[in-house]
């Protein structure tokens, strides 16, 4: 009895693991959106007005920073190096998100490399994540 609920529990872990390592392999950088919900682990609200749009095509990521609309250049290195080239905005002032707006963008110009994670975009420095969205 011991022996047979052993197996099924083992089952059940391996099932769990392969069906979250599926999950993390169908998402892509390109396609969906990615909505901006932390910059250096410290939450942030930006119903909607932060987000990244990759296009691996054209290697081009647009979005909008709070308050003005963006976009930059990017190239990949191996499996997840990133980096952003000439990156342009807009040049609006929106009273009340422009600190959180020059935050983004200056992480933005540190990123060296990305992880995606149960529908989560990780972009980081060489040791620290600066910038975390969710996919939309």
């Amino acid at each position: 009895m011991k022996t047979i609920i052993l197996a099924i529990l083992t089952s059940l872990c391996f099932s769990g693991c392969t069906a979250l390592k599926q999950e993390n392999a169908s998402i892509k950088l390109d396609g969906p959106s990615w909505q901006l919900t932390a910059i250096e682990h410290k939450a942030v609200v930006s119903n909607g007005r932060a987000y990244l749009k990759f296009d691996g095509e054209d290697l081009e990521v647009q979005g909008k920073a709070f308050c003005n609309s963006i976009s930059a250049d990017y190239e990949r290195m191996g499996d997840n190096q990133i980096t952003f080239q000439e990156i342009t905005s807009t040049k609006m002032f929106c009273d009340g998100v422009m600190n959180l707006e020059e935050q983004m963008m200056s992480n933005l110009r540190k990123v060296k490399k990305f992880e995606i994670r149960n529908g989560r975009l990780y972009l980081s420095d060489s040791d620290n994540v600066l910038l975390t969205f969710k996919s939309n």
